[in-house]
């Protein structure tokens, strides 16, 4: 026998945190869940978008349960590394001497100033191939704009953990012409 699919709507307008967390705890999103049990929370993992996000569900929770004590659910920010998982897992000894990442304004500007360079080095023969401007990044203004589009491209590829050999051979078809 099949179980019938559960299925939660947030609808858009109203605080999703807020939302996601009081029905958790009125038993609206998980049948049978006791509210009154401090230990109910504990088995629970909820994974959301951003670390942030992660962190305000924390502290949302926490205002909800009042003056009570809980554990809280284990949550996790998708496509984000765990330097407490990779303490305690095989293989991954060497993972935490990494240096701390860019921070995403450095990381924004520096990529900015490569969408800058890719410009100047344009092949010229690509407006006469098409037969119609160009447009590239003029300033440093639409350097960045391309830049933030960049960035989500590789936050997505390595958030699927896809290969960036095989980017070229998405798309069967030349769409480009």
């Amino acid at each position: 026998m099949m179980e019938t699919p559960r299925l939660f709507s947030i609808p858009p307008g109203v605080p999703f945190l807020q939302t996601l967390a009081e029905a958790l705890l009125d038993g609206r999103l998980v049948e049978g869940f006791d509210r009154n049990d401090p230990l109910a929370l504990a088995g629970a993992t909820i994974y959301l978008p951003t670390r942030r996000a992660a962190r305000e569900l924390r502290s949302v929770l926490v205002g909800l349960s009042g003056r009570s004590s809980a554990i809280l659910p284990t949550i996790r920010a998708l496509g984000e590394f765990d330097e407490d998982a990779a303490l305690f897992e095989d293989g991954f000894q060497g993972t935490l001497d990494l240096p701390p990442p860019v921070p995403p304004l450095d990381r924004l500007l520096l990529l900015a100033e490569l969408v800058r360079a890719w410009k100047r080095r344009l092949p010229a023969h690509l407006a006469e191939r098409y037969r119609e401007e160009v447009i590239v990044p003029a300033s440093a203004a639409d350097a960045i704009w391309h830049a933030r589009d960049l960035c989500a491209l590789m936050d997505e590829v390595e958030t699927e953990d896809a290969d960036w050999t095989k980017l070229s051979s998405l798309v069967e078809r030349d769409l480009a012409g």
